[in-house]
């Protein structure tokens, strides 16, 4: 008995949609005008496909330069580890087992080479110190 009960209300629901849907669609009229069909596209207004560019052949990442840099210490002591900012504003940790003495501080002129060895020395780019002097 109760199984008959529900599949009437469900008949009852099912036929009030129905009727609320139908009459919503026959008695109104549409509140805003149709809408026009934008304009044909001419075909040189279309997007064509572009080639894309050849990968590299050499590696972009560049690897920090080489050679004379001149700059303030910013970790010094007698090493190996040394912080320095050169005059452009780039940030170099160095490494040197030679036991070369920096002060903090102090201008000077470094010759550098990249290193394979993976140490932190501090924040920036990890290079080797192969030769410091005193800016005077």
């Amino acid at each position: 008995m109760r199984s008959l009960h529900t599949f009437r209300i469900g008949i009852a629901v099912a036929a009030i949609a129905v009727a609320a849907g139908c009459g919503a669609a026959s008695g109104s009229s549409p509140t805003s005008a149709p809408s026009t069909a934008p304009p044909q596209a001419a075909p040189s207004d279309l997007p064509t496909i572009t080639k894309t560019p050849k990968p590299p052949k050499e590696p972009t990442d560049n690897l920090p330069e080489t050679g004379w840099v001149a700059g303030m210490v910013t970790q010094g002591g007698s090493g190996p580890c040394y912080g320095l900012t050169t005059d452009d504003g780039t940030r170099y940790a160095l490494y040197n087992a030679g036991g070369i003495t920096l002060a903090q501080n102090d201008r000077v002129r470094v010759k550098l080479e990249s290193t394979l060895l993976r140490i932190y020395c501090g924040p920036g780019k990890l290079m080797a110190m192969v030769a410091a002097e005193p800016i005077k």
